[in-house]
């Protein structure tokens, strides 16, 4: 029971310190995008001749100090595109650092306090995952408001054109009155098409960004139209029902699979309130499973099989529209 009370302190305190730690960084990272959109209200020092000069807006740089030193290798490639498809406002070296800060701190207390390293490790494990999945949790909950909005955004852009204004300001008409992701994403496209890039060019960076499927659709619908001709509105018109009725039939599929995902849920939570249970019951029961080396084995089992259980039946309840 004493170690049950040790591991949950181990547990809730390495939450607490790496949620405070997050949140600093966060912070720190907005008050650094802030300076950097104060900067151009001042004076700029004066450029180096021999200095390359150009419009494009530069890769942002993975990190700094020693981290900076991972931006070559592909995973830190990957994490930085899953930030930035996320949105939040951190750096990958950032959410890596603070992934490894929270695995260290359970096996450092281990260590301290002499408790199973076993136990530790599970629980840094666990713990340095957390940031991992708040921000896919927040990619995903970007790209499914981004899709909600964007037949919006395609009415309003047929409006525009059939009012005779041109393609880019049915853009900058969307970028306006839309709130975000939308409206920032459209804006950023705007920028794309004044540089010389065409809509059906300009969209792909931002299809690539949300992984939508309902925006590419638009963008080959775009491309075909400014090759063979005819009217931009029409084709766009007839494309938002194809994009509507899509949604439509993707919110009947939540629905129709909600009961099967509430049983990975209660399949997976189940075996942790069970023990949890059996252990305020009858303290001790549940000793040679963390005392003895067949126990740690069995344990270690049905851990994986727990978690290979969850994702079977997560797959078996998603639908691909």
């Amino acid at each position: 029971m004493n170690e049950l009370k040790i591991v949950l302190a181990v547990f809730l305190f390495s939450a607490v310190v790496g949620f405070f730690i997050i949140k600093q960084l966060q912070l720190r990272n907005q008050k650094k995008l802030l300076s950097q959109r104060l900067s151009s209200w001042i004076e700029a020092a004066p450029a180096v001749e021999n200095e390359p000069k150009t419009l494009l807006k530069t890769d942002r740089p993975f990190g700094d100090g020693l981290l900076s030193s991972f931006g070559g290798f592909s995973l830190a490639k990957k994490v930085e595109t899953l930030v930035v498809q996320s949105g939040v406002q951190i750096s990958a070296a950032t959410l890596i650092l603070a992934s490894a800060f929270l695995f260290l701190v359970p096996v450092s207390l281990s260590m301290i306090l002499q408790f199973d390293p076993l136990i530790a490790g599970a629980i840094g494990l666990t713990l340095s995952l957390l940031p991992f999945v708040y921000i896919f949790s927040k990619r995903d909950a970007l790209r499914r408001k981004f899709t909600e909005q964007l037949p919006d955004a395609i009415d309003l852009m047929i409006s525009v054109l059939r009012s005779g204004h041109s393609i880019p300001q049915a853009v900058k008409t969307v970028s306006q009155e839309l709130p975000a992701p939308c409206g920032a994403e459209f804006a950023e496209v705007l920028q794309r098409m004044n540089l010389g890039q065409p809509l059906s060019e300009a969209l792909v960076y931002t299809c690539d960004k949300f992984r939508s499927f309902e925006l590419d659709l638009m963008r080959r619908a775009i491309a075909i139209q400014s090759e063979v001709g005819g009217s931009l509105a029409e084709l766009l018109d007839k494309t938002n029902i194809t994009l509507r009725q899509r949604l439509k039939l993707v919110r009947q599929v939540t629905v129709l699979t909600a009961q099967s995902r509430l049983t990975a849920i209660v399949v997976g939570l189940l075996p942790i309130f069970m023990a949890i249970g059996m252990q305020t019951i009858n303290p001790g029961y549940l000793q040679p499973l963390v005392e003895t080396s067949f126990g740690k084995t069995l344990l270690a089992v049905a851990i994986v099989l727990q978690v290979v259980g969850i994702f079977i039946m997560k797959k078996m309840s998603t639908v691909k529209v």
